[in-house]
């Protein structure tokens, strides 16, 4: 079986949630395979910058219920995840598969192709376009803007 997707996203973190929430923000299609949440209990404050980020996207809408502080708005990294994650399930552009691991990737200019297993099936995937939150910051503060930056890269690439 070969899964054919606008984009794949891989890795754990903040960023890998949130480029595929983005780029569904303007209906692109994406796989976001093998997330992990790497979290943190302790709140973080949520800077302008990343509140003008989110808000658009109707992220920082999803979020308001689960903020440790309202003013400025702060949230443990480990409920901005959970939260975000299954956001991303419950998103008609976005399809998410736990536990699995991209392996013989090989780089087509923007997109892969290689094979996502969860160590004992294997599926043949393509992508015309491919984001390693590895390649992106995990804290969160960081991740926001980065990964704004990089679903906005990928938007303008394939459209």
């Amino acid at each position: 079986m070969l899964i054919d997707t606008p984009l794949l996203v891989v890795g754990r973190g903040p960023a890998a949630l949130l480029v595929a929430r983005f780029v569904s923000g303007s209906s692109m299609s994406s796989l976001l395979a093998g997330h992990e949440v790497l979290g943190g209990e302790v709140p973080v404050v949520l800077d302008p910058e990343a509140v003008a980020v989110l808000t658009p996207h109707g992220v920082l809408d999803v979020l308001r219920p689960y903020l440790a502080a309202a003013e400025p708005p702060a949230i443990a990294p480990a409920t901005f995840e959970e939260v975000l994650k299954h956001h991303c399930v419950a998103d008609m552009n976005i399809t998410v598969y736990d536990g699995l691991e991209l392996v013989e990737r090989v780089r087509r200019g923007e997109g892969v192709t290689g094979v996502l297993t969860d160590g004992r099936a294997r599926w043949e995937v393509t992508a015309d376009a491919f984001v390693d939150a590895a390649e992106l910051p995990s804290w969160l503060a960081a991740a926001i803007p980065a990964a704004a930056e990089r679903a906005d890269a990928v938007l303008h690439a394939l459209h």
